[in-house]
């Protein structure tokens, strides 16, 4: 399970990163999502503010244009659409659902920089009031969407060459997961801090019938046994640098929701898969089932804090 945790995850912000963030008319005013409700209806249980920053990971569930990264039918320059933020429903709380993560994002487009015109900077969301954050985010810092392109359209050679050019970023990612949890911790100083790991949605090297996968392999752009082992290790060392800068940071209010398992059973070339492949809606990103599938995980974190009685409403 280690050495494929988050690959095939990691792999969707290859389509997300590629659109590019910033660029000319970027509003400085720009403002926060008005919040919407979440949740079961029963109006007797307590209302908790959430807020969900990261990327394409929680924003992407409706097609999108590859260039522009306008979701079709919809305003959206994030690909924000019905993922599982949305699906969310926890049994013993309402959720009032501030949505700002966006597709393409890295750390910087949370607390230092205007990703796109119209969209705030992902922090501006926290405030004093917030009560919960889920957070996701890190696949694009260490440069995995460069690794997962060489690895889906050259040789093994080039895709092991890939993994080794962009090592110094993803060393990098630690020290930079750090500053960011420790700015929302400050930015929401009485909210609980979830880090969501991304799910492990790509098959074992070596699975029977992965040649005859259209989602993973195709004449001229595919995933060999060998590259899907790079992949796995790539993820591994992502997910244990977010593991490694939770503990550095070892504040009791951050915590981390492992979904490594949420589509065991369901990953790419299985017969159900939660993942979209090559040639779906939003490539190697979650479909509807998936984004239901790490709803369900995420809804059963959030019952576990106030069992423990660390999220309770004000």
């Amino acid at each position: 399970m280690r050495k494929r945790l988050a690959a095939g995850a990691l792999a969707g912000l290859i389509v997300a990163a590629l659109g590019g963030v910033g660029g000319p008319g970027l509003r400085f005013d720009a403002p926060i999502p008005a919040p919407i409700l979440v949740g079961p209806s029963d109006p007797s249980l307590p209302t908790l503010n959430l807020v969900v920053l990261g990327d394409s990971y929680a924003s992407a569930a409706l097609p999108f244009d590859r260039g522009t990264l306008q979701v079709l039918g919809s305003p959206s320059v994030c690909a924000r659409g019905p993922a599982w933020p949305r699906l969310l429903m926890p049994t013993n709380m309402r959720l009032s659902l501030t949505h700002v993560s966006c597709s393409g994002a890295v750390v910087a487009d949370l607390v230092d920089r205007r990703m796109r015109a119209g969209e705030i900077l992902q922090v501006q969301a926290l405030s004093a009031e917030t009560d919960i954050v889920m957070l996701g985010i890190g696949g694009n810092d260490a440069g995995f969407s460069e690794v997962f392109a060489a690895c889906r359209t050259e040789d093994a050679a080039a895709c092991v060459a890939a993994g080794e050019r962009m090592k110094p970023q993803a060393a990098a990612l630690s020290g930079t997961l750090v500053r960011l949890y420790r700015t929302v911790l400050a930015k929401a100083p009485n909210a609980i801090v979830i880090v969501v790991m991304y799910a492990d949605s790509l098959p074992n090297a070596g699975s029977p019938g992965l040649d005859a996968c259209s989602g993973l392999r195709a004449p001229g752009d595919s995933i060999s046994d060998a590259d899907l082992a790079v992949l796995a290790e790539w993820g591994t060392d992502i997910a244990d640098r977010v593991r490694g800068a939770i503990t550095t940071v070892n504040d009791p209010r951050l915590r981390v929701a492992d979904l490594a398992d949420a589509f065991l059973g369901h990953r790419l070339c299985d017969p159900e898969p939660y993942q979209w492949g090559r040639d779906g809606e939003i490539p190697f990103h979650p479909n509807a089932a998936g984004h239901a599938a790490l709803a369900a995980r995420l809804s059963a974190v959030l019952d576990a804090l106030v069992t423990e009685g660390a999220a309770a409403h004000r």
